[in-house]
């Protein structure tokens, strides 16, 4: 079984690397090339970070910092740590390890339980599929040492809740000196799509990540931010999850290039998926979920199972060259697979028009 998904990752590579034309995110670009961009970056000319002090690390820290508007920022390779970081300093500050978060949130399904077996966190889960509300968290019980809120929540549609409902959420935290934690992977769209600036969106919450390979395009590598106690005491906790690299001057060259490239463009990029979404609606046999999206991102529930789609989108790919989904997951109505559009800079090079025929053709394949 793992060399047969080693080779179908193989497989699914090449077909992509093929492709002239990307659906969702940023243009896909060969290793050498990336690395040549790299090279050529100003940021470059920065000498390398030794364990994340100095250099092209320092620089993102302190930019990040600044446009979010909190004291300090910790570098990490992976968000996971961050947060897990984070948490356990909210966990230790408090007394108690009781964390409140929504069951579709990416740190209860995707980290293989990390938070819990590895973060000591004993978990509170609030909603179902939309964003929790204030309702939800008053209704607990129990005294909770943090509450994280993901922006968006991607699992359920990339959904937002609504600003007021943030504020109201943020001011009922402080009042009761219960830590507000932002997963942030996409908090740069989040902000776009609210129509308000980085700082005043992160200045609702005690603490943020926020990632620099998703919306941003980057190698890899994430942010933890807060104030400057928070940050020192996720210090150590960052060496016992074994996130101190060597240097981490790749991520951080590309990191700092995804700022200057897409920050300005993520309000662009939310409005662009929501013409494709009303484009799409409609015109094609699959269900788009949310309407209209809430920000870039939104979701297609496609007849068929995920390894069904799986195979159709690689055929799709090799006869047409354009690369539609990169993955699939099943969906809560019957029947029906889940699949993304992430709307990045790839949507350059294709019209709203395009698009749908693309979409037409790959939905009713085999019909």
């Amino acid at each position: 079984m793992p060399e047969n998904r080693d080779q179908d990752r193989s497989d699914k590579a090449l077909v992509k690397a093929a492709c002239t034309h990307f659906l969702s995110q940023h243009p896909s670009v060969p290793v050498s090339q990336r690395l040549c961009q790299l090279a050529a970056s100003p940021y470059a000319a920065e000498e390398p970070d030794l364990y994340g002090k100095g250099g092209a690390t320092a620089l993102l820290e302190r930019r990040v910092a600044d446009m979010l508007g909190k004291p300090a920022a910790l570098f990490f390779t992976k968000g996971v740590t961050a947060q897990l970081c984070s948490l356990r300093v909210h966990m230790e500050a408090a007394g108690i390890s009781r964390v409140a978060l929504h069951p579709q949130s990416h740190l209860d399904v995707d980290e293989a339980g990390a938070i819990h077996r590895v973060g000591g966190a004993e978990v509170v889960r609030l909603g179902r599929y939309q964003p929790f509300s204030l309702a939800d968290l008053q209704a607990v019980g129990e005294r909770l040492a943090a509450v994280v809120i993901e922006l968006p929540l991607r699992r359920s549609g990339y959904l937002l809740p609504k600003m007021e409902a943030l504020q109201a959420i943020s001011d009922y935290c402080r009042a009761r000196q219960i830590a507000l934690h932002f997963d942030g992977a996409r908090l740069w769209e989040a902000a776009a799509a609210y129509g308000v600036t980085l700082e005043d969106l992160a200045a609702l919450s005690d603490s943020v990540y926020v990632s620099f390979y998703k919306g941003l395009g980057g190698l890899g590598g994430a942010m933890l931010l807060g104030e400057n106690d928070h940050i020192a005491a996720a210090l150590p906790w960052k060496t016992r999850y074994g996130g101190d690299h060597f240097t981490s001057y790749p991520q951080a060259i590309s990191a700092l290039t995804g700022l200057d490239d897409h920050v300005g463009r993520m309000g662009h990029y939310t409005a662009r998926a929501r013409s494709l979404a009303a484009a799409l609606d409609g015109s094609i046999d699959a269900i788009v979920h949310p309407k209209p999206p809430h920000g870039n991102a939104f979701q297609l529930l496609i007849e068929g199972t995920p390894a069904e789609l799986t195979e159709r989108n690689m055929a799709f790919a090799r006869s047409h060259g354009v690369w539609l989904f990169n993955a699939f997951t099943e969906a809560s109505l019957a029947g029906r697979s889940v699949g993304e559009i992430v709307i990045g800079a790839a949507a350059d090079n294709y019209t709203d028009d395009e698009a749908v025929c693309w979409l037409s053709r790959f939905t009713q394949l085999d019909r």
